[in-house]
């Protein structure tokens, strides 16, 4: 290679198919500076720089990091296999990470279609929920019974009704919180009907576990109505705002009241 010639910035950009502004940006991060400047301060780069550029390139199709790429020009003597070593087990990182990831949002999409307008509030809570599945069973478990939280988190159902079930309950509750946005009030007829759903929903789902506790099981249970436990706010991030809560708190209450009457009715006949 003829080490003599010169290209002014646009040449070399046009030579490299990098931009006049990447190079300029490469010159501020020192990753490649020009070998020589005129007077009236134009850049100009010669072979000798279009080698170091492609060392450049390179390093950042495998991924390294700007900062990665400055400390290895740095060192003429690294030892590069040992370098790609490190970025191999890195990029698999990543990979895995892009993996749950994409698998998360696929598993998101799925929950929420069909269930109307999810705002985005709601929905980067059900993303976490979805992120740290196992580490709030975890939690979970060690305050009530296995069985209980197996149910909760729908272990062992085929994906396709565990699929429905989650869709269900995430109509439910984005219907109730689109309810309160338009203004209902919480014993409005409409906003009860739906109260009833998700509350005979989750009754079927769980009936079939809890009628088979033992009174030990059941006041594990009680306990986590026990003011004193505390959900860790980052693990269990709240759906509901505190507004919405005192709207549902006095729905609930009042279908919980009804159910009550209901059943001393029912137990006089």
């Amino acid at each position: 290679m003829n080490h003599s010639s010169s290209y002014a910035i646009g040449a070399f950009a046009k030579l490299t198919k990098v931009t006049e502004r990447t190079l300029r940006y490469y010159d501020r991060k020192g990753l490649l500076k020009p070998s020589s400047r005129n007077t009236h301060g134009h850049r100009f780069y010669t072979d000798q720089d279009l080698i170091q550029l492609q060392k450049i390139l390179t390093l950042k199709y495998l991924d390294f990091s700007l900062e990665d790429i400055s400390a290895y020009l740095q060192r003429p003597e690294e030892d590069l296999q040992h370098s790609l070593a490190s970025q191999y087990e890195m990029l698999q990182r990543k990979q895995e990470h892009l993996e749950r990831v994409l698998s998360t949002i696929g598993r998101m999409q799925k929950i929420v279609e069909g269930a109307g307008k999810v705002d985005s509030d709601s929905l980067l809570v059900f993303i976490h929920n979805i992120q740290h599945e196992q580490q709030q069973k975890e939690w979970l478990s060690s305050q009530m019974p296995p069985t209980f939280v197996d149910a909760i988190f729908l272990e062992g159902m085929d994906p396709e009704s565990r699929l429905d079930i989650e869709r269900r309950i995430t109509a439910y509750v984005i219907e109730l919180k689109e309810l309160y946005k338009q203004g209902k009030q919480p014993l409005d007829e409409e906003v009860l009907e739906i109260g009833r759903k998700l509350v005979a929903f989750l009754e079927d789902l769980l009936a079939p576990i809890l009628s088979g506790f033992n009174e030990e099981e059941l006041a594990q249970l009680d306990a986590i109505n026990d003011p004193s436990l505390t959900f860790d706010p980052v693990l269990f991030p709240n759906l509901f705002t505190k507004d919405e809560e005192a709207f549902l708190a006095i729905t609930f209450d009042h279908l919980e009241a009804l159910k009550s009457i209901k059943g001393e009715i029912n137990g006089e006949k």
